[in-house]
C-alpha cells in the first residue's frame, strides 16, 4: 500500500469498536416531524455499534467493547450483535443503568431530527478494569469514538484502553464522532446540531490525537479537533499533534485522506444517489474504508469502498440495518463504474478481494 499503514496481519480480530451502542427508534412516517410521528421502528444503533455491524457485514472480524443494560433493550442490542456475528467478549452488562435510546426523524433531504435519551446510560459505564488487554492484543485495531471523551470517567477509560492497545502493538483509529448535545453544549432536545465551537472539547480531542494512528471525521469535526475556524488551519493543527493519516468525510462530495501533503488529499470518486436518510452514512463510510485498509488495499481504494458504503446507507431507513454486505458494495461500485461524479475526478478500477 502506498504510504503503508502497518499493522499485525496475523491477528484474529480485525477491529474492536469501543463506544456508543444503543437502540434507535426511527420514525416510519417519512417527512413528519417527531412531534407528529406516531409509529417508530426499532433498530440497534450508536456510532460504535453501527461500525461493528458495518464492518462485520463487509467481511471483517469485528468485536464490540461497550456496555448494555440488563433491561429488555440491552438484551435486544446483544441479540442483534450476535446475529451480525460481532464478537461480544468485551460487551459488558449493568443492572444499574439503562441502555441508551434515540428517537430519530426522517425528513429528506436535509432535516433529520433526533433526541438522545442517554442520561448516565449503560454504554458510558465502562471502567479501566473492563479493559481486557489480552483480548486487545488479538486485534489489529482498536476504534474509539469522540463521545467516549465527553465525561471524566469514560475519558479515563478511553485513554487507558488506548494506552493498553499501544502497549501491545494494536493500532488505534479515532472516529471524532462529535455530538455537541452529548457534551452538554446544547439543550437536551437539540441532538440534530452537529457543530458547536468548544475549546474544552478541542483540548480533549487534542490530548488524544498523539496516541492515534488514523483520524477520521467530517469537516466540522476536523475543525473541532484542530480548534480552528478553517479546514486548512485545522489540518495543520492536527498534524502538529500526530503523524497519523487524516480522513475528512465530505458527504455527497466523497472524502479525502491527508497524509504527507496537507494541500492535496488522496481522493476517489463519489457516488450520486437520492438521499432518504443521512444518519449512519459516516459509520458506513468508515466500515467500508476499514475493509480496504485491513485487507491491504491502496488509499484510493479505501476511499472508494467508504464512499460506496456511505452512498448506499443514505438511500435506506435506519443506521445499522442499512449497512451493506460486501457483495452489495462491490456490485454497487461496478454498476456505477461509468457514472461521472460531480467534481470530475478520475475513475478508479478496484479489485474486491
Amino acid at each position: 500500500m502506498m504510504h503503508e499503514w502497518k499493522y499485525d496481519h496475523n491477528r484474529d480480530i480485525d477491529v474492536i469498536c469501543m463506544g456508543r451502542v444503543a437502540v434507535d427508534l426511527y420514525s416510519e412516517e417519512i417527512g413528519k416531524s417527531l412531534e407528529e410521528t406516531e409509529t417508530f421502528r426499532k433498530y440497534i444503533g450508536g456510532c460504535a455499534g453501527n461500525i461493528a455491524i458495518g464492518s462485520s457485514r463487509l467481511g471483517l472480524r469485528s468485536a464490540m467493547f461497550s456496555c448494555v443494560g440488563t433491561d429488555a433493550m440491552g438484551q435486544f442490542v446483544r441479540q442483534q450483535l450476535q446475529k451480525e456475528s460481532v464478537n461480544l467478549t468485551m460487551l459488558k452488562e449493568t443492572s444499574r443503568h439503562l441502555t441508551g435510546l434515540v428517537l430519530l426523524g426522517v425528513n429528506p433531504p436535509d432535516r433529520f431530527p433526533l433526541i438522545f435519551y442517554r442520561e448516565n446510560c449503560a454504554d458510558m459505564q465502562l471502567k479501566t478494569e473492563d479493559v481486557n488487554i489480552n483480548f486487545i492484543q488479538q486485534a489489529k485495531t482498536l476504534l474509539i469514538t469522540g463521545t467516549g471523551l465527553s465525561t471524566p470517567a469514560m475519558r479515563e477509560t478511553t485513554h487507558y484502553a488506548v494506552e493498553a492497545a499501544k502497549s501491545v502493538g494494536t493500532r488505534v483509529i479515532f472516529d471524532l464522532d462529535y455530538r455537541p448535545v452529548l457534551w452538554g453544549l446544547t439543550s437536551l432536545g437539540e441532538g440534530e446540531i452537529r457543530y458547536k465551537v468548544s475549546h474544552e472539547v478541542s483540548l480533549h480531542y487534542q490530548q488524544m490525537l498523539p496516541k492515534c494512528d488514523l483520524v477520521v471525521g467530517t469537516e466540522e469535526e476536523i475543525l473541532v479537533a484542530g480548534d480552528s475556524s478553517t479546514l486548512a488551519d485545522a489540518l495543520q493543527s492536527i498534524r502538529s499533534k500526530t503523524i497519523a493519516p487524516i480522513v475528512v468525510k465530505r458527504g455527497a462530495h466523497g472524502a479525502g485522506i491527508y497524509i504527507e501533503n496537507l494541500h492535496q488529499p488522496i481522493t476517489s470518486r463519489a457516488f450520486p444517489v437520492t438521499v432518504l436518510n443521512v444518519l449512519g452514512a459516516g459509520d458506513g463510510f468508515i466500515s467500508g474504508f476499514m475493509r480496504g485498509l485491513l485487507r491491504g488495499k491502496d488509499w484510493q481504494t479505501c476511499v472508494t469502498f467508504g464512499n460506496a458504503c456511505g452512498a448506499i446507507v443514505v438511500t435506506r431507513h435506519g443506521c445499522a440495518p442499512a449497512m451493506p454486505y460486501f457483495p452489495e458494495m462491490t456490485r454497487f461500485i461496478l454498476d456505477n463504474d461509468d457514472t461521472a461524479n460531480s467534481e470530475g475526478q478520475s475513475h478508479v478500477r478496484v479489485s474486491y478481494s
